[in-house]
């Protein structure tokens, strides 16, 4: 009786026709393969295994080879999809912030571009902490987080690490302080201020902005900032000035930009984590995923010549 494809990858073997397909995702057509002996001691398994797992692939059609004699084994044939479906995780899935300025929606609109021929799929979900939480968990292969709050979960022993670092301004312009008194020249004695304990960036910049005053730290989801203000529920909270300057809020509230002491390019920088020593599906991400390509159809979305999608 056929064995049904689900049975075969978690069978024993399985977990080595999963590793030879996530590895064969990071190749293309032309591509000269290291030779069976490799990734028997890479894999860890006999011979015959690896063998057993080459030829599975073959039969259901996720790769093509062509032997050259003693110039090597080269890849003929390619089907990502059907490599994906080899694999146990079969879906490349990540998790960045809520796309609710241009600059989120251009930096999705750019992966989802750039693994159009893959089965990918983005969630989206606010604070640094959970997002890194579910890459070291496994829920999610990769994460778009600021370049300081990958830093800071590294320094902390967070079983993750950084793959692509994107540039200041990627993750958005600038942090701004909001004020609900028009009059104040900053955060003063007595205030209320918002404070996100997800969000390592908003936590840390407003850590910075009320070092050594005696305010009263409002727990507050950031997206919650601008109606808390206008409603009076706090008197302080850092944003993001994407969303002022694209949802005309100039005027609503004062605006104080943030000296150098207070804010660096770390907090706007956008980075892409994965779990620590994931050797295979770096390659993968590096392979799809051009730091390049993703500013340009980031920068076209805020420009508005290509629409998102996401």
């Amino acid at each position: 009786m056929k064995q049904d494809a689900n049975q075969v990858l978690y069978q024993k073997k399985g977990v080595t026709i999963s590793k030879l397909a996530m590895d064969l995702l990071s190749k293309d057509v032309g591509d000269r393969i290291a030779p069976i002996s490799y990734y028997q001691e890479e894999f860890q398994v006999s011979r015959g295994t690896m063998q057993n797992a080459f030829n599975y692939l073959k039969d259901m059609g996720a790769v093509t080879l062509a032997h050259h004699g003693h110039q090597g084994t080269y890849i003929e044939a390619l089907d990502y999809i059907k490599l994906q479906e080899s694999c146990l995780q079969r879906e490349i899935m990540g998790i960045m912030p809520l796309p609710y300025s241009q600059t989120y929606e251009g930096f999705a609109t750019a992966i989802y571009e750039q693994f159009k021929r893959l089965k990918f799929n983005m969630a989206y979900a606010r604070g640094a902490v959970g997002r890194i939480q579910m890459v070291e968990s496994g829920t999610y292969q990769f994460a778009v987080v600021s370049q300081y709050a990958a830093e800071h979960a590294i320094s902390c022993g967070r079983e993750i690490e950084c793959l692509m670092n994107f540039g200041a301004g990627s993750f958005l312009s600038k942090h701004i302080l909001l004020l609900r008194d028009k009059s104040a020249e900053g955060i003063m004695d007595g205030m209320k201020v918002a404070y996100d304990e997800d969000s390592l960036d908003q936590s840390k910049i407003t850590q910075n902005l009320t070092k050594n005053k005696k305010v009263r730290l409002v727990n507050l989801r950031t997206q919650q900032t601008i109606s808390a203000l206008l409603d009076g529920t706090i008197d302080a909270g850092v944003w993001n000035y994407d969303d002022m300057i694209e949802n005309h809020r100039l005027d609503d509230l004062k605006i104080v930009f943030l000296a150098e002491n207070e804010y660096n390019n770390l907090f706007s920088t956008a980075v892409m984590v994965i779990r620590k020593g994931n050797d295979y599906l770096a390659e993968l991400l590096r392979k799809n995923i051009s730091v390049e390509m993703t500013l340009k159809i980031l920068g076209e979305v805020r420009e508005g010549i290509r629409q998102p999608y996401f």
